[in-house]
């Protein structure tokens, strides 16, 4: 008999363990609150930075380097399954820096690159912009500017992914309970037990991906302080045709365009708690970033603006993993601004967890790790 799986929450990480456990003959349901596929992963722009498992050997980099390795593999049996392109694109990036401080942040980086084999290029003038004319006003006007080019990097629509995600759990006969709240966990003869509509339901396993309302959800497990939500904000421009071919990024800024021209600028992190919403003073700001090194983008049509909660850990891992001493309950969230890109090799981690395989790559820092506040003194506990 199939195994029962309830996985809760229907963002990329829930989509892709619910695809990942029905491949592998698991009879899921898929609950969550709201519609599927329409939270902070539908928010997010959809940037793969460049990854390599086989050199990683920090445990973040070895889940980035699995998810990146999965990405093309899984991209093409999306589309192939369901129809839907995930426009999964190796577009590649560049990293812009203009300060001293950020020159040398992005020599650290390029030497950790270059330690994982990851092809990474300073440019010269000519270079830069042979790869995009539209920085050429930018390149000229600003001093002690310096650029890398790193062919390896993505980009991904993730309305599209999400799309393609849950028409793939459809077909596999996944089933979907959404605009449900799961209200409260409890625990039973060491088995976990979630309450919805009203009646206490359990499975063989019971799969959290549910983000930045982890800690709110389920409040035993102690992870209010442990994951907390960030804003960040973006803001989408239409030109007649794309004016930029890479990713640029500057720090955690960047810009990003699509084939029909639509460009993504982002973004920005607030720490103020579940509220949603745009400001007029951060979109002005991200605005003024992408039009400095873009100047044509002060011509471009705005199009609308929309901001996402990226649920962050205090020690930057994602928590992966069984919750100890109950026997069916697992956790798959804190993935902060990298949910997307981590959701292959986490939905596989997953799936190994209750197939009883053995992980592809080690996960004993993605541990369920608590964190309390005691006399105003944050302390945290690996569990």
């Amino acid at each position: 008999m199939n195994k029962s799986t309830t996985v809760v929450g229907a963002g990329a990480i829930g989509l892709s363990t619910a695809w990942e456990l029905a491949q592998r003959g698991f009879n899921v349901t898929v609950i969550d609150k709201s519609v599927t596929g329409r939270g902070t992963s539908w928010a997010g722009a959809g940037i793969l930075p460049p990854a390599n498992l086989r050199n990683s050997f920090d445990p973040i980099d070895r889940l980035r380097g699995l998810s990146h390795h999965l990405f093309p593999e899984w991209a093409e049996k999306l589309k192939t399954n369901t129809g839907i392109d995930p426009g999964l694109q190796r577009c590649g990036g560049l990293y812009l820096a203009e300060t001293a401080g950020e020159i040398a942040a992005m020599s650290g980086m390029t030497e950790y690159w270059q330690e994982m084999e990851i092809d990474c290029k300073q440019l010269t003038s000519n270079e830069i912009i042979g790869q995009e004319a539209a920085l050429a006003d930018w390149w000229r006007h600003t001093n002690n500017a310096a650029a890398w080019h790193v062919p390896d990097e993505y980009q991904l629509r993730s309305p599209n992914y999400l799309a393609a995600l849950k028409t793939a759990c459809h077909q596999l006969g996944v089933t979907f309970l959404e605009n449900t709240d799961v209200t409260d966990i409890r625990y039973l003869g060491g088995r976990a037990e979630i309450q919805y509509e009203g009646n206490w339901h359990t499975t063989d396993g019971i799969v959290l991906t549910t983000g930045v309302w982890t800690g709110q959800l389920a409040a035993s497990l102690d992870l209010e302080l442990s994951i907390v939500p960030i804003r960040g904000q973006i803001l989408l421009l239409k030109t007649s045709r794309p004016l930029i071919r890479n990713i640029i990024n500057m720090g955690q800024r960047y810009v990003l365009a699509r084939e029909d021209g639509h460009t993504l600028i982002g973004s920005n992190e607030e720490e103020i708690g579940f509220e949603l919403g745009t400001t007029d003073s951060v979109l002005k700001s991200l605005l003024d970033f992408a039009t400095h090194l873009l100047p044509d983008l002060k011509a471009a049509e705005h199009v609308k603006s929309w901001s996402g909660l990226r649920p962050m850990t205090f020690d930057g891992f994602p928590m992966i993993g069984p919750v100890p001493g109950v026997e069916n309950l697992y956790v798959a969230a804190g993935h902060h601004r990298s949910g997307l890109h981590l959701s292959p090799g986490t939905a596989v981690l997953i799936a190994d967890m209750l197939s009883q395989v053995k992980p592809q790559i080690p996960i004993d820092a993605f541990q369920i790790r608590t964190q309390k506040r005691n006399h105003d003194v944050r302390s945290y506990t690996a569990t």
